[in-house]
């Protein structure tokens, strides 16, 4: 899938070099932008999640691990960033577990099972977001 991926990009550059060239684009650029920048960004997020949630942030579980949360990285990696809450109940699509954590990805599944893509998502029952809570959030 990589590699159709890949060669999909490129022909569409070229043919919208083509077909379209006052947009300045064409395949290389495709490729590189497309493909290669947007790999390294997803494996730089992914990374980062997983070492700086593991430092950085606040406790809200008491989970056998160093899992945190962490509002900025959960930002900037469309819910990921709500790492504790993850390591506490993983079975759930759901990493922001109240309103005020927002979580893109969720939503977007949200909204993909309205439409019929997909289906089952689990929710985050209460009892479990009440379960093992550290005091305020303090390691």
């Amino acid at each position: 899938m990589p590699f159709l991926l890949a060669l999909a990009l490129y022909i569409l550059g070229e043919i919208l070099k083509s077909h379209f060239p006052d947009l300045g684009t064409n395949g290389p650029q495709m490729l590189i932008w497309g493909f290669f920048v947007s790999t390294v960004v997803l494996f730089h997020g992914t990374s980062t999640i997983n070492s700086l949630d593991h430092m950085i942030g606040s406790r809200r579980y008491d989970t056998p691990d160093t899992s945190r949360n962490n509002a900025f990285l959960a930002l900037i990696t469309l819910g990921e960033g709500w790492h504790n809450n993850h390591h506490h109940y993983p079975i759930s699509a759901r990493q922001g577990f109240y309103w005020w954590e927002i979580d893109m990805t969720y939503y977007l599944l949200v909204i993909m099972s309205w439409l019929g893509i997909i289906w089952d998502l689990r929710p985050v029952p209460e009892k479990v977001r009440a379960d093992n809570r550290v005091r305020d959030g303090v390691p």
